[in-house]
């Protein structure tokens, strides 16, 4: 669990970024409408979550910045009967600011008439907006909207956006934030382990998801990371297959591509198995290359690397492979075979956004110490009915990388043998 000093932390360091006279508005965000009267389940946004700690809807955090004073005010629901008779109870103003480190935590009716008042009274510049894309605040307004309400109301002030500055944070982990990475992935190893003892031909897949999410429910009510990949056979070759309802037949591999979360801390795992406990030779064959690019990968990931750099080498490294072993006749080919890219960064999302200045490209930003990204090469052969992805989690270290999931096996002969003492 981080403690709420950190949250403090983020915070202040979030604020010495902030122009004098500057506001900054940072939005919970609210339910999205679904169908009729119901709504898909409320999530967080999670550059709020990041600096509150809190999860409840509708929340905002407003940060001034005035005269050299700094004000930290975090606005939550007042009690309400009917709501908590039909849905549940809010956070109390003590449990708020028990859950922040924020003193001064208020009820949202006031909201309107604080901002006003910070605006008359003071010579603001700035006002920072998340403007994450389609954030809405209530069901029929977005933070793009709040931005524009306030520029015509106050036209001698510049919006700036937040996103970027908050995300410019997240992307550099701290110790407790990879502690919390590294239990999520613990669950996710003890959900893979549970589904090698289940896996036999006849079972479908989606009892495998089932099972996976079972597991980390039953260990502590954790949730998904992102709804589970089960792909078996040919359904391996398409990358984000969702239909899981085929049976697992003899003889073919099945590709995993799933998480646990912890602490909505989120791990991203795949790993590829044979369905009866053997890999066939072919199988065998492409499966070694892409665990050999996965371990390539590891040597090479380190601070002053872009992921366009470490795809690069994986292109490289695969279509050689594929080469030797005959899998293809021209280096060229492999875009036939691989094409995804072999990264995205890791955390309180599963593709953790990143910041982006100008005409940047993800692809083009070079890693940190304290990035944590995703490691998952992939050969995908429709036409053998074959497709394996290996991928492991990364912590860049300030000289390489530590591998956070390298107690989940991998190698041929320790999946071989797991399959043999079930």
């Amino acid at each position: 669990m981080i403690k709420v000093e950190e949250f403090k932390s983020r915070r202040e360091r979030l604020i010495d970024r902030m122009s004098d006279d500057s506001i900054m508005i940072l939005f919970a965000g609210v339910s999205k409408a679904c169908s009729a009267d119901e709504d898909f389940e409320f999530v967080v946004n999670r550059n709020f979550l990041y600096l509150t700690n809190v999860e409840q809807d509708a929340s905002i955090l407003v940060l001034t910045k005035t005269g050299g004073l700094v004000q930290q005010t975090l606005y939550v629901h007042e009690y309400n009967e009917l709501y908590e008779k039909r849905i549940g109870r809010r956070l109390t103003l003590d449990e708020a600011k028990a859950l922040s480190g924020i003193e001064n935590c208020l009820y949202i009716n006031q909201f309107e008439s604080d901002l006003s008042l910070l605006f008359d009274n003071n010579s603001i510049k700035n006002v920072y907006i998340d403007l994450d894309r389609e954030l809405k605040i209530d069901s029929k307004k977005s933070t793009k909207d709040f931005a524009n309400e306030i520029k015509e109301k106050h036209n001698e002030v510049e919006i700036k956006n937040a996103y970027n500055e908050v995300l410019s944070l997240r992307m550099v982990k701290s110790e407790a934030e990879v502690d919390e990475l590294r239990e999520a992935i613990k669950k996710t190893k003890l959900g893979l382990d549970t589904l090698i003892k289940a896996l036999k031909p006849g079972k479908k897949e989606y009892q495998m998801a089932a099972l996976f999410y079972y597991t980390i429910q039953d260990l502590d009510k954790s949730e998904l990371s992102f709804p589970t990949i089960v792909s078996a056979g040919v359904n391996a070759t398409c990358l984000h297959y969702t239909e899981a309802k085929d049976e697992l037949k003899d003889g073919d591999l099945i590709l995993f591509d799933l998480g646990s979360r912890h602490n909505t801390y989120c791990a991203d795992i795949s790993r590829t198995y044979p369905i009866n406990g053997k890999f066939s030779p072919l199988q065998k064959k492409i499966y070694e290359i892409v665990l050999e690019c996965n371990k390539m990968v590891i040597k090479e990931a380190k601070p002053g690397v872009t992921l366009g750099e470490l795809n690069n080498k994986v292109i490289d490294f695969l279509s050689d492979g594929c080469l030797k072993s005959g899998l293809i006749k021209e280096k060229e080919e492999i875009k036939n075979y691989y094409f995804h890219s072999i990264s995205h960064h890791i955390g309180l999302d599963t593709h953790d956004p990143v910041a982006l200045y100008g005409n940047q490209k993800r692809m083009d930003i070079a890693l940190e110490e304290g990035h944590v990204i995703s490691n998952e090469p992939g050969l995908y052969f429709k036409d053998l009915k074959i497709g394996v992805r290996i991928e492991d989690d990364l912590l860049i270290t300030k000289n390489g990388c530590i591998n956070l999931s390298e107690d989940i096996i991998k190698e041929v002969e320790d999946i071989e043998e797991a399959f043999k003492r079930r």
